[in-house]
């Protein structure tokens, strides 16, 4: 099973992240509000066709919080309509504090298995070299600006809020 270990920087700090990343994570599992039907993604240009759009994979997420880490979540997906046919993936995601003040990393890692077995290994190797990994880099970078604009959303709401409340003094 090939295994995968990506990282992105984020520019919130590590708590508010996690918050949001849970709370993401969940409404996906979930299928809640814009993240019903959510789906890996590729582009087309990545098959090593014309880039004129994507190829989408519904999946079927499960989370759970990571019990040895407070800011870590064990999931696992596959596809929502052919589990067989497209690779399935088992790990953690979790956003970690860095020494930049208000920064953080968002780290996934895990392992994916080929479908078909031996076809499937073959299949990759000959013809989709890496697609699955690149699904989930862009799975990765999705979830990381969602959990940015959620975090940043709820700090422009307190600065409101606080700005509002002072004027009414």
């Amino acid at each position: 099973m090939p295994e995968v270990r990506l990282q992105r920087t984020l520019r919130v700090p590590a708590d508010p992240a996690a918050d949001a990343l849970g709370r993401l994570l969940k409404s996906i599992a979930d299928q809640e509000g814009p993240w019903r039907g959510f789906a890996l993604h590729v582009s087309l240009g990545d098959l090593r066709l014309p880039d004129v759009g994507y190829v989408a994979v519904p999946i079927r997420l499960t989370v759970e919080k990571d019990a040895g880490e407070a800011r870590a979540f064990d999931i696992a997906f596959t596809s929502e309509n052919l589990p067989a046919a497209f690779p399935g993936f088992k790990g953690s995601v979790s956003a970690d504090p860095i020494e930049a003040i208000g920064e953080s990393t968002l780290s996934l890692r895990g392992t994916y298995e080929l479908p078909m077995q031996i076809f499937g290994r073959l299949l990759d190797a000959a013809f989709t070299p890496g697609i699955a990994e690149k699904s989930l880099e862009n799975f990765l970078e999705e979830i990381a600006r969602a959990c940015e604009a959620h975090v940043n959303e709820r700090e422009a709401e307190f600065a409101r809020y606080r700005y509002y409340s002072h004027l009414l003094r």
